[in-house]
């Protein structure tokens, strides 16, 4: 039994309370380990309520921090709008522009509010309403200034590749990022998005084609190296793992401007497709080759960290290069009897199932009788493989038309029988094994 296999299992244990949470985190310190490790004991838990009891109180608690949150959400966002028609108050009476230096007080009020030492529900509800106030805050005073102070013409260039512009949005998304993770704030998880997309948006508005791709290259690989980061950390909450999937998601957005950029820059866009694909083939297989999948310390799987920027990007953007390649490179289509077959069908679905496969170890086996909701890996493959078949139904649509059904039809027969029979004699060795 592999590592990851190992501890998947280990963790239905601790879920269900037959294992503490400290044992755990040291069998799964032990199995990243490249030494054979050191005999380990399993202390019995000593929490006396039954695992239905722990859960539901879990949940609850997790539901009164969610609330807390919104709530403060609420609250910040009633401060931020407050101070915003207070400066528009002081404009229209006096003529003096107050936004940016009320919005910068707001952000360092939050930031060095002396309440750090305060502890549970009231420590939830203050760091929630401090990291809004501090990200958002600081957000407005970025965007006024960029808007108003140096209110530029669209044919104008705020430094070196409009640096000016979208480097002071990237460095407040940095630093909320940061800020958030330290007050461990679940709200500003699930919308500090926002915050990243501002950079992203704005280092690709620019005149250059060349001069936005290249902003918006340094802007994702800032992104990358805040999920590098994630993926490093062996200190971080488990509950950080939404505002790594938030940031990936971000990252999943940039990526399909920047194959625009690319191709009004450099002429070409099935280049910069390639490319993207060929890096995401390498990174997984490197990552596979590793011993032990790494975790938060309660033992949450960290493979989740990039599921959304995968949906967003790496499940149609080989359907795109696949009809590139054939715009491009060619051939693009093949006849067949009185049928035209668009060849950029069957590449975007080859590169799908290659994808899937890879996910899978490049066992066939596998992908029929180990599919996972829990395990990221074998999600993602299973997502490639239905992205596939999304596609197959399409592109024959679009080759036979109505005549599509004598296809179907035999064809989901045989997969329900096929699978079925393999099914059933599947469970029939287990049972007798």
């Amino acid at each position: 039994m592999d590592s990851d296999t190992f501890l998947q299992r280990l963790d239905g244990h601790r879920q269900a309370g037959r294992l503490d949470e400290e044992s755990f985190n040291r069998i799964a310190a032990h199995e990243a380990m490249d030494s054979p490790p050191q005999p380990i004991l399993i202390s019995q838990t000593k929490d006396t309520s039954t695992p239905t009891e722990g859960f539901a109180s879990r949940y609850k608690e997790g539901s009164i921090r969610f609330g807390l949150g919104v709530v403060a959400a609420i609250a910040a966002t009633l401060v931020l709008l407050g101070v915003g028609l207070f400066a528009s108050l002081i404009d229209d009476s006096s003529g003096v522009d107050l936004v940016l230096p009320l919005f910068v007080i707001v952000a360092a009020a939050a930031y060095f509010a002396p309440l750090n030492d305060l502890n549970g529900r009231a420590g939830v509800f203050v760091g929630e309403a401090r990291s809004l106030l501090f990200g958002f805050g600081l957000l407005v005073a970025v965007l006024w200034y960029a808007s108003e102070i140096l209110d530029l013409s669209y044919d104008e260039v705020a430094g070196p590749f409009n640096l000016f512009m979208w480097g002071p949005m990237l460095a407040v998304a940095v630093a909320s990022a940061w800020f958030a993770r330290r007050m461990d704030a679940w709200i500003t998880y699930c919308f500090g998005w926002i915050l990243w997309l501002q950079p992203v948006l704005a280092a690709s508005d620019q005149v250059s084609e060349y001069h936005a791709f290249l902003s918006l290259l340094i802007v994702m690989c800032v992104l990358i190296m805040q999920l590098v980061r994630e993926w490093q950390d062996e200190t971080r909450s488990g509950s950080s793992v939404v505002q790594a999937n938030f940031t990936a998601m971000v990252w999943g957005i940039g990526a399909w401007i920047s194959i625009d950029l690319f191709d009004d820059a450099f002429q070409g866009h099935i280049l910069w497709c390639l490319v993207l694909i060929a890096a995401w083939f390498l990174t997984v297989e490197a990552l596979l080759k590793t011993q032990s999948a790494r975790r938060y310390p309660n033992g949450q799987h960290k493979g989740w960290i990039p599921m959304l920027g995968v949906l967003v990007f790496y499940t149609g953007v080989p359907l795109y290069a696949g009809f590139e390649f054939a715009r491009n490179v060619g051939p693009r289509e093949l006849g067949i009897a009185d049928f035209d077959l668009h060849l950029g069908w069957v590449y975007g679905l080859g590169i799908h199932v290659l994808m899937g496969l890879q996910m899978y170890r490049w066992d066939t086996a596998e992908v029929v009788l180990k599919p996972s909701l829990t395990e990221p890996r074998v999600f993602a493959g299973g997502v490639f493989f239905v992205m596939a078949s999304v596609w197959f139904i399409f592109g024959t649509f679009d080759f036979l038309e109505d005549l599509a059904a004598y296809l179907f039809l035999p064809l989901g027969l045989l997969m329900l029988f096929f699978g079925t029979r393999r099914l059933i004699r599947s469970s029939s060795a287990s049972q007798n094994g």
